[in-house]
């Protein structure tokens, strides 16, 4: 019989269990790669075969389709033969944290990989951001240039062991290896004074798998801030263990916190006003904590008494994350601890918000990516996706592949990665045509211009996909649903009447979308300067709604009012949540992405949602401006006045995607980077509970801009 398996099937250990499998089963014939999906050749009875496969499956491995086929067997015996180029339709594995097995080893001084950073086997280590080509041999990985030495060659070769056809296998007589610079490219040392350097409270750059990462301990933070340029941003925090992290957050949802995967998670702090954890992530509920996922994180802590370290992207502003040793001497940092392994793939943390039980992916990429979605369509389609959180996809054999986070492509460096992993993940998938390329309405995005350029060279047709219906879709997609009613709260998104949309309700298919109904709008006072600094927007809706303002006075007054009928409007419930931080005193000057609102959640969390706010519906539109000057007039607590008119504003839209879908018969759902905050998404869900509806939520697919990309593929596959 002749078996072809696609699945996750690469680099996963997968042809070494059937070996064993077969073997034990005293079967005759091969296993070998065909690109990136396997064939077997059995003389026994399949189904059994496939049984016992199932059984031994290794960790990482995932059986998605088998073919079988008669076949006639000539072998003597069963043996694993040389790879073959053929068609790409298997899942490429993803980079996972190092296994029990590894990690005991690197702890053990009798281990010939005793605190070797670089031990790993088929259960663990780099494989996304390690890999060149296809099919997964070590010639096609960023191991090709590092020899086995004769005792990784003995148990490479060995059936029995568990590195038996681990590409990426080495040790330290013959594996890359970490060595430690000083800011002049002297050699100072290593790992372990890489480790003391940590411990003595130096701020400097690790070079990891997919990435650098400036890293320091958490008393650090201040002078990280003043030296890095990020004066507010919250940064990620790397804990020991479990039960450290459980110090200074509320763990939940430990099954993906401590996987193979090791994402970032977004947790609520124990003690919010705790003066270590307000330094990591200054004016924020919430603070991002992950796991030791590679060797030398492990190493770091087995050689300090640190419990914790900041470990956050190292990159010059507005550029991606460094890969290549020689760039990172363009950080102005003291130490530099890098490694002799090339970077394949640029791949950043991955990045997920927890909601109780629930989690909302934010940043899909380490550990996530290239793993595909199930698509409901034959086609090959790209989506271009937005500019903020820049992503983009393919599909193929009713598969979607979204690729890692690109960042916001607002610099020549982003632009370049977005087209370098276009270029890549087509080669790797063997995307070999792209019949439709779909992209957003907005004129100015590089994600479109990037998107019309692909389609000319492939002549491929173009279609325009509004931002929030791509939303829509990505809900519709993640779920495998026909229609949604969803509420697409978000930042901004550009809007078929040329506005700025970000608080809708949508009917949306994939052939369509209804408009059904929308916040009430309101100028954006100079366009980004008003994004950058919220108090244009609280000033905005006092001259809107006939009130007197006294945030800005003499020219800035008279600048601010002649552009009152200038400016492009806005329907976005983040602008609105940015104009009440803002007017509430919270942040009224914003220095990183959704700080503003980010910062309200912390009071709305603290709030009482008693206070009753005039919220209104009338045709399609929602009207919130009034609200929120008698909001600004109450006497109550700031806590009480912002939890309670974001939570009126919030039953509003439920009410409103209520009568949607009563009309289109459809399910609900809340999509865009606004349903990331908690209170709001509560109080939606809890309006649509008391009437017996249902809101559907991401849990596999971003909420925010990284969704676009998806959404916009499904609706070029129908049109």
């Amino acid at each position: 019989m002749r078996l072809v398996i696609r699945g996750t099937v690469q680099g996963v250990g997968f042809r070494p269990t059937v070996y064993r499998v077969a073997k034990g089963l005293g079967m005759r014939g091969y296993v070998k790669n065909l690109g990136s999906e396997v064939e077997v050749l059995i003389d026994g009875d399949d189904r059994i075969f496939l049984r016992e496969l199932k059984k031994a499956l290794p960790p990482l491995a995932n059986m998605e389709e088998v073919v079988v086929e008669e076949a006639d067997v000539v072998e003597k015996d069963f043996r694993i033969i040389p790879s073959s180029e053929g068609s790409r339709t298997s899942t490429i594995p993803v980079d996972t944290a190092l296994c029990d097995d590894c990690l005991d080893e690197l702890r053990d001084p009798q281990d010939r990989r005793y605190r070797y950073s670089f031990i790993n086997c088929t259960n663990c280590g780099a494989r996304y951001s390690a890999i060149e080509g296809l099919p997964y041999d070590r010639e096609k990985t960023t191991m090709s240039p590092f020899k086995m030495c004769d005792a990784c060659k003995r148990e490479y070769e060995h059936p029995g062991d568990r590195r038996f056809h681990a590409q990426t296998t080495s040790c330290p007589d013959c594996g890359p290896g970490y060595t430690l610079y000083n800011k002049d490219k002297e050699i100072v040392g290593g790992v372990a004074e890489f480790a003391g350097l940590m411990e003595q409270g130096e701020i400097a750059v690790a070079k990891s798998w997919g990435g650098m990462h400036i890293a320091c301990r958490l008393q650090s933070t201040s002078e990280l801030r003043e030296r890095y340029g990020r004066p507010e941003k919250p940064f990620a925090i790397m804990v020991k263990d479990v039960e450290t992290a459980k110090r200074y957050v509320k763990v939940s949802r430990k099954d993906v916190f401590a996987g193979s995967r090791r994402p970032i998670m977004i947790y609520e702090k124990n003690d919010i006003d705790d003066d270590l954890m307000e330094l990591v992530a200054p004016g924020l509920p919430t603070v991002g904590v992950m796991l030791p996922y590679t060797p030398l994180h492990h190493l770091i802590f087995e050689l300090t008494d640190l419990d914790a370290l900041v470990m956050t992207s190292a990159n010059i502003p507005g550029e991606p994350m460094i890969i290549k040793n020689e760039d990172a001497f363009s950080l102005e940092l003291d130490h530099f601890l890098l490694h002799d392994r090339k970077i394949a793939n640029r791949i950043d943390d991955s990045l997920i918000r927890v909601h109780g039980d629930d989690i909302a992916p934010i940043r899909r990429s380490r550990g996530y990516v290239p793993e595909h979605l199930p698509f409901p369509n034959h086609v090959h389609v790209m989506g271009a996706g937005a500019d903020m959180s820049g992503c983009v996809a393919f599909t193929k054999n009713k598969r979607i592949y979204p690729s890692q986070y690109l960042g916001d492509l607002d610099s020549y460096y982003a632009e370049r990665f977005y087209r370098e992993t276009v270029d890549h993940l087509t080669s790797l998938l063997g995307v070999d045509e792209i019949e439709t390329v779909a992209v957003d309405l907005h004129p100015k995005y590089r994600s479109r211009k990037i998107g019309l350029e692909v389609a000319d060279d492939l002549d491929a047709q173009v279609v325009e996909v509004q931002h929030h219906w791509a939303h829509g879709a990505s809900l519709m997609l993640e779920h495998g649903l026909d229609d949604i009613v969803c509420i697409a709260i978000d930042g901004t998104g550009y809007g078929e009447d040329g506005g700025s949309w970000g608080g809708e309700i949508l009917y949306c298919t994939s052939e369509e979308f209804q408009r059904t109904a929308h916040l009430e709008p309101f100028p954006l006072l100079g366009g980004e300067q008003a994004v950058k600094h919220p108090l244009r927007l609280a000033y905005a809706i006092h001259s809107r709604s006939g009130h007197e303002c006294s945030y800005f006075d003499g020219d800035t007054a008279s600048i601010l009012d002649k552009l009152m009928n200038k400016s492009v409007e806005t329907t976005s419930f983040g602008r609105l949540l940015d104009a009440v931080s803002a007017a509430l005193g919270v942040c009224t000057e914003r220095t990183y992405e959704g700080e503003p609102a980010m910062k309200l959640e912390r009071l709305q969390m603290k709030g009482d949602t008693s206070l009753e706010y005039d919220v209104y519906r009338d045709g399609d539109t929602i009207y919130t401006l009034e609200a929120f000057m008698d909001m600004l007039d109450d006497e109550a607590r700031k806590a009480d006045k912002a939890a309670s008119y974001c939570s009126r504003v919030a039953h509003a839209l439920a009410d409103a995607a209520i009568e949607a879908a009563e009309e289109y018969d459809a399910p609900i759902g809340v999509s865009g980077g606004v349903s990331y905050n908690r209170p709001v998404v509560g109080s939606i869900r809890r309006r649509l509970n008391t009437l017996g509806q249902e809101l559907y939520v991401h849990q596999r697919i971003p909420n925010g801009d990284m969704g676009v990309p998806l959404g916009q593929a499904l609706i070029a596959s129908n049109l």
